[in-house]
This record gives C-alpha cells, sequence and structure tokens, in this order.
C-alpha cells in the first residue's frame, strides 16, 4: 500500500508541462543568437596580425563569402583577394545571377548542416564574413589555407558539408589584413 501511495505522489511531481513553458520564446531565442554570435567574434578573431601571416594569406587564400540575410532569404558573395606586393586588396567576385554589388540568394544554406546552426549569426541588417576549408586536407595548398584561416579569421567554430565533402568554418565581421576595394 505505502509503495502505492509513492508511485501515485511521483506521478503528480512529474506530471507533464504545457508546450509554452518548455519552449523559449521569441526573445530568449534572440538574447541567446545575440549572444552567440558576440561569443564567436570574441572568441575566434585573433588578437594581431603579422605581416608574415598576411604574406601566407597571400599565397593561400582561403574561400570567403560574405552572408547576409535580406528580406527573410539568405544572400552572399564571395571574395578574394587581387594586386601585388603590399598592395593587395579584398575584392568581391560577381556570380552571373548575381546584383550589380555581388549579392546572390543563397537558398541552400539550410541545406549544408552547418554544425553548431549558422542561422543565429546572422541577423537582418548584418553582414558577416564566413571563411572555409575542407576538414581533410588533400594537399599542401588546402592545408595553408586551413592554417590561414586559423591564424587571420579565428579558430574554427563548426562544420558543415558541401557536395559529400566536409568542411571546417569561421564566422568574423572582418576580413584581415588587407582593405576592401570600394
Amino acid at each position: 500500500m505505502g509503495l502505492l501511495t509513492f508511485a501515485s505522489a511521483g506521478c503528480s511531481f512529474f506530471e507533464a508541462k504545457p508546450v509554452s513553458a518548455i519552449l523559449p520564446t521569441r526573445q530568449e531565442v534572440e538574447s541567446y543568437a545575440e549572444q552567440q554570435t558576440a561569443l564567436r567574434n570574441e572568441a575566434s578573431r585573433p588578437d594581431q596580425t603579422s605581416p608574415e601571416h598576411c604574406d601566407q594569406l597571400v599565397a593561400a587564400t582561403p574561400s570567403v563569402e560574405e552572408l547576409r540575410i535580406n528580406q527573410g532569404t539568405p544572400e552572399s558573395r564571395q571574395w578574394t583577394l587581387i594586386g601585388n606586393g603590399a598592395s593587395h586588396r579584398w575584392v568581391f567576385v560577381r556570380a552571373p545571377d548575381a546584383s550589380a554589388d555581388g549579392w546572390a540568394p543563397k537558398p541552400g544554406l539550410d541545406k549544408l548542416n552547418f554544425q553548431p546552426p549558422i542561422e543565429p549569426a546572422l541577423t537582418a541588417g548584418s553582414t558577416h564574413f564566413l571563411a572555409y576549408a575542407p576538414v581533410q586536407s588533400g594537399d599542401i595548398a588546402e592545408s595553408q589555407r586551413s592554417a590561414n584561416i586559423r591564424d587571420l579569421f579565428g579558430a574554427a567554430q563548426g562544420e558543415f558539408t558541401w557536395r559529400g565533402k566536409k568542411y571546417s568554418y569561421t564566422v568574423t565581421p572582418e576580413l584581415p589584413c588587407f582593405p576592401k576595394l570600394p
């Protein structure tokens, strides 16, 4: 009899809570996203950039895309380095389907299985740079691009999969070493 009383008391203790008590509010989700973005930016950004690292960046530039949310749709534009000597500049590469300022829709972003998810870093009205390289380097150049991401963009913040291959990524608010070409 005592066991039955204890068992029934336990059921009321572990009573199911309404879904609204379990799910976070929109404000909590937005606050969490802002905190995660700030932590990613602070923790991953190197403190200083040496001239040697910038020279290495010229020799092996990693893949870099700028991401933003425009009217609820993810968009991106690819960036690369041009120039010679100390006069290198970051420039965006205009894709055939892109606007004049280089932005093109990126509807499949959610299919790349970002771990952790990248969406919290993409807040409306802001842009971030995504630097990425293969997790498993196939040659010395890929290995150097991965090292450049770590040394200049910051520590890897996660991974994603594209065309069956895993990539590590870092999200940062700025491009290192060289100015952007207006």
